[in-house]
């Protein structure tokens, strides 16, 4: 929706307007976007101004400006916004947004920074100093830091009382290695914190059994990238509130009988493992039939090689709520660990990217058993061919439909047009069979369809995000 001033002041000035109670305004200006709400309503008159900086419109928008967006036009942008809760950074941007923020916006409760933001001692001491309130916090670490620095750092993180959400990750510009105990001022402080993630900054394994020790009895999510150790999957289990675990393990001799203890969290809704090696894979079917999982909704085992016919079907015989699986990067799984995916009544998002074994067969159990599909990645699965997308338009509210990396040639898209009108997405990234004809005719018959194609061979481009074909 986009009105123009005009518009908007030939509507102000119609007496129907005039007499609308500001309830009702207000509930007119939900429709509005953030943006519109700044440039538009609050020029017009006094009182859609008071309006339009209704708090009832801010408590859930957040202010994510496009990257084309200039630093100046940012903080002009941020001097209309008292009643913003949230700011999330979509580039690096200079300190102008953060003095910004700092002044005009006092209400601020979420910060989130790129993470090749130019992070500092100071800037950091200016943030929570002006936003003792702070609940949600997601920035990246200080470099180049020493470790007293970075223990600072920590210690004024620490201080915020009412931080529910912290997310420290790494500096897009490099690496950043923490040391040990840079993380106890953050364990001994934040009394409301809910909420980590820590992104890959060396092994830490004291500081985070520390954290979690702490923190056992109010954390409700834990994400890291780190080489899992049986010790700290114990200190896991113990954080029996936890219902959201998301860990990139970095281990290659890591052990089933490592992270068994792992079976006490009954709570969790989010799970995510990826990198699981041989060993963990081949037991854990007993992980499923424990039970400890069966409220799962998202389950992610991406980039576990091993992952096996006898894993899957465990996840689709004891995960009845299961809305979301990723499996991408499971080399070892055939088309009959999909057989039994119809028990899985709920799934709306599937990834099965580069499972290069599944042929269109595993395709005719997804297009039988997933009535309520809407996302299906089988981007690499280079044995599928054309018919496995008979199989496909049988998941008729697909929204997005990822092909990449397939020897597709596009000869039934006509089933596409006539099946799946709810289709939004169709990738179709370096298929070097793809017949544009089909394409084309594709297109012809559903032009809101957003095909995007990588012409490969074909033309030479200088920029590789022109090397991408959009048609809508």
């Amino acid at each position: 929706m986009c009105i123009s001033l005009l518009q908007l002041k030939k509507m102000a000035s119609g007496k129907q307007f005039d007499d609308l109670p500001n309830e009702v305004l207000l509930k007119i200006f939900t429709y509005l976007n953030i943006e519109e709400l700044v440039v538009s309503t609050q020029n017009v008159c006094m009182r859609w101004r008071e309006v339009s900086r209704d708090n009832k419109l801010w408590r859930n928008a957040v202010f994510n400006p496009r990257k084309e967006i200039t630093d100046k036009e940012i903080a002009k942008y941020l001097e209309n916004m008292p009643a913003l809760r949230s700011y999330s950074a979509t580039r690096r941007s200079e300190n102008i947004v953060i003095d910004a923020l700092c002044k005009f916006c006092r209400n601020i409760r979420s910060i989130d920074l790129h993470n090749s933001h130019n992070m500092n001692i100071p800037l950091i001491q200016k943030i929570i100093q002006h936003f003792p309130h702070i609940e949600s916090l997601k920035v990246p670490l200080p470099y180049p830091m020493f470790p007293e620095e970075l223990i600072k750092f920590s210690e004024l993180i620490g201080q915020c009382q009412s931080l529910r959400s912290l997310c420290l990750d790494g500096n897009s510009v490099c690496s950043v290695v923490m040391w040990e105990g840079v993380l106890i001022p953050i364990a001994d402080g934040c009394p409301s914190l809910q909420h980590i993630h820590i992104g890959y900054h060396g092994q830490l394994d004291e500081d985070i059994h520390n954290l979690l020790r702490k923190k056992r009895h109010q954390l409700l999510s834990f994400s890291c990238k780190i080489s899992v150790t049986k010790s700290m999957a114990e200190h896991l289990s113990e954080c029996t509130t936890l219902q959201h675990l998301d860990i990139e393990n970095c281990n290659d001799h890591l052990l089933y009988d490592d992270i068994q203890s792992l079976i006490k969290l009954t709570n969790l809704k989010y799970f995510a493992f990826r990198y699981c090696t041989e060993d963990i894979v081949n037991n854990f079917p007993m992980f499923f039939l424990s039970g400890s999982l069966s409220q799962v909704v998202h389950l992610d085992l991406s980039e576990s090689y091993y992952i096996s016919d006898i894993a899957v079907t465990a996840i689709f015989e004891n995960c009845p709520q299961l809305q979301h699986l990723n499996i991408s990067g499971s080399q070892s799984l055939q088309n009959e660990g999909l057989r039994y995916i119809g028990k899985c009544i709920h799934i709306h998002h599937l990834d099965l990217s580069m499972c290069m074994d599944l042929t269109d067969r595993s395709m005719e159990y997804v297009g039988a058993g997933c009535c309520s599909l809407k996302k299906l990645d089988i981007s690499g699965c280079y044995k599928m061919t054309d018919k496995a997308i008979e199989h496909i338009v049988k998941c008729r509210e697909l929204q997005v439909l990822k092909f990449n990396y397939n020897d597709l040639t596009g000869s039934n898209f006509h089933l596409i047009s006539t099946h799946l009108p709810h289709l939004a997405e169709l990738h179709l990234e370096n298929c070097k069979y793809l017949n544009e004809v089909y394409v084309d005719e594709l297109h012809k018959e559903m032009m809101h369809l957003k095909i995007i194609v990588a012409r490969r061979c074909k033309e030479t481009y200088l920029d590789p995000e022109e090397a991408v074909l959009l048609l809508d």
